[in-house]
Formats: structure tokens, C-alpha cells, sequence
């Protein structure tokens, strides 16, 4: 999300004045009628600063409440998906899950706290607060084994450091990105994560921060963000026939579906990635997104899965930011036009 429209859904958030000042007049002659009915005497005109506070306190949770019940998004999720306009946050909001469930061992606590998702991507947010006295403050954390179980099929999947607000606490934040050939939708899921690492780079090798396991299953109810189309257009990769099956498409990814006799082929033709920078590399598989007002993006740099087997190929493009993915005309890949109806 741009700062513009975060700060406006921010600003949406805070009670006005008014509302301040009804919210205290509410608590006071809760608090009043409260003393009388116990005390039995005219409620005091004056109140102490114990119960200022209180009533500040009141006043601050009622306006994190009254946040949570408007976005449904918690606000990591929408810094990290960055979504274009306040009608695409409350979208995702709306397809959102909330899991709440906290794992505790000695050296740690896990709670996760929401899941998004669409036909191949799921993505899933997690905070972990360490022991007390324990800073966490390194560029980039992760687990030394991540186990997951969801029934079937095969997955890709890595864990993504957010960036931390407050360096010199015991708590992080982290995305779980999970890239699948269907969606997850609605599937039990059984995770289990072992030691907290960390590392100045990433990708980079971990060095053990706090030892443990991290067990929980849950289901993944989120709404699938995604609108299935059926293409069947045949397409030449690199001089191969291939046929492009399905496109989905999501605000946080899209992803193509294709047949061919000419997998291993089109593999070989590919060459290898071009290291663009740190943990950038270029895509031999890019697909451009056309919109409506004419403008386009291309995925020159590689965010997703790519998975080739016999016969069929996979491949699952992500983005820095979510794509406003009501205003796409059409998608280019390997100079072939592929038209979105919308």
C-alpha cells in the first residue's frame, strides 16, 4: 500500500473529537452510576486520575477495536501487501482469515494471526516474541527446518522477515508465503517450525538465535482471492509448442497453467538466471500486465514458482506490491495476447 492511502485508512481509524468526547462522557456516567447504585450517594463531581487514565485506556482500546472491526486486516498484513486504494484493502480484508493461536515453549512464543490467499498462493501472518531480555534485532530471521502438512500436492515455501518497527524488543514479525498448484482453501493445515534463526543476508546461512519447536495445526478457511479463466490458446516457448490451459489471477498473484510435449525442451531453452542483486534475479519465464488506462508491468525480475514436470508446466508470478487486478486488460506471455474479460 502506498503511504498515502494507509495513512487515509489510518486517519479513517481515529475517532474524531466527537466520538472522543462521547466515548468519555459514556464512561463517566457508567463509572457514576456505577459508585451510586454501590455507595448509595451522589456520585462525585470530581474524578481521580486513577480513572483518567482508566478512561484513556478505554478510550485507546475502543479505538483499536473499532480499527480491527473495519479492516479485518491486521496492519503488517496491509504495509506488507500494500494494496492501491482503500477499496482494495477492505477487499482483502474481506477474504481474510483470522487463526489466532498461540504455540509457547520455553524459548519463545508463536502466535499466528491471519491468512490470506488465492488458487496458488497463501500467505500466512505470524509473530514470534522471544523470552524476555532477548533482543531481536537482526536484518533477517527465519526457522533452520520448516515441516508442513496439508494433505496433498506440492508446495514451495520460505519465510519472510518484516521490517521492525522497534529494534531493540523481543518481537518480530514474518510472513509465511506458500506456493501451491491448487489452492489451499478451506484445507487443514499441520506446521511445524524448528529453531529461530537469523542472518545479515537473504538469502544467507542461519546461526541458531533460540532453540525449539513450534507445533500447531489449523484450518486455512481465507476466501480464494482469485478469478479462474479458461484460455486453451496455443502459444510457441522458444519455438515449442505449448498451450496455455488456465490463467488465475489475483490481487496478490497470477499464475498460468500450460501443456506440452516439450517440457525438458523448453527447461533447457530457458538458460539459467541472471543474478540482478541481492537476492535478485532475472525471470526467463516473464509475463507483462496490461491495463485498461494502457499502462503495463513486466515481470522482469523472478517473485514465485516456476514448476515444470512431464506434460505440464506452473508457473506463479508474485508481486512487490498487489496488483489491482479488477483493471487488467489483457497479459502478454511469449508475445502471445491473452484477453481478460472483465
Amino acid at each position: 500500500m502506498d503511504k498515502k492511502v494507509v495513512n487515509r485508512i489510518s486517519e479513517i481509524l481515529v475517532p474524531t473529537e466527537e466520538q472522543k468526547e462521547r466515548m468519555f462522557n459514556d464512561i463517566l456516567d457508567k463509572h457514576k452510576n456505577e459508585t451510586a447504585k454501590k455507595k448509595r450517594f451522589s456520585p462525585i463531581k470530581h474524578f481521580k486520575p486513577a480513572l483518567a487514565a482508566a478512561v484513556i485506556a478505554v478510550c485507546l482500546i475502543t479505538t483499536t477495536a473499532f480499527a480491527a472491526t473495519y479492516m479485518g486486516l491486521d496492519i503488517n498484513f496491509l504495509n506488507f501487501l500494500k494494496p492501491s486504494s482503500e477499496e482494495q484493502a477492505e477487499y482483502l480484508a474481506n477474504g481474510a482469515y483470522v487463526v489466532d493461536k498461540q504455540v509457547k515453549n520455553r524459548n519463545g512464543t508463536l502466535d499466528i494471526k491471519q491468512v490470506i490467499g488465492d488458487s496458488n498462493v497463501t500467505l500466512i501472518l505470524m509473530d514470534f516474541t522471544a523470552p524476555k531480555g532477548t533482543v531481536l534485532n537482526e536484518a533477517h530471521y527465519s526457522f533452520e527446518d520448516i515441516d508442513i502438512d496439508f494433505g496433498y500436492g506440492f508446495a514451495g515455501y520460505g519465510i519472510i522477515s518484516l521490517k521492525d518497527e522497534n529494534l531493540n524488543d523481543n518481537k518480530i514479525s514474518l510472513i509465511m508465503r506458500i506456493q501451491t498448484n491448487d489452492s489451499l482453501a478451506g484445507q487443514k493445515f499441520h506446521l511445524k517450525l524448528t529453531n529461530l534463526g537469523s542472518s545479515d543476508t537473504w538469502p544467507g546461512e542461519l546461526t541458531t538465535v533460540l532453540s525449539g519447536e513450534w507445533k500447531a495445526s489449523f484450518k486455512l478457511d481465507f476466501k480464494n482471492y482469485s478469478t479462474d479463466y479458461q484460455v486453451n490458446q496455443a502459444i510457441k516457448m522458444f519455438d515449442y509448442d505449448a498451450k496455455i490451459k488456465t490463467v488465475s489471477i489475483s490481487p496478490i498473484s497470477v499464475a498460468l497453467k500450460l501443456k506440452s510435449s516439450f517440457v525438458e525442451q523448453i527447461n533447457q531453452a530457458s538458460g539459467k538466471w541472471e543474478v540482478l542483486g541481492e537476492n535478485k534475479y532475472s525471470d526467463v519465464y516473464p509475463i507483462t500486465i496490461n491495463y485498461e488506462d494502457g499502462t503495463s508491468e513486466t515481470t522482469n525480475n523472478f517473485n514465485g514458482m516456476h514448476h515444470l514436470t512431464s506434460g505440464d508446466m506452473l508457473f506463479i508470478k508474485t508481486f512487490e506490491n498487489v496488483i489491482n487486478n479488477k483493471e487488467i486488460s489483457s497479459i502478454t506471455f511469449f508475445d502471445t495476447v491473452i484477453q481478460i474479460a472483465q
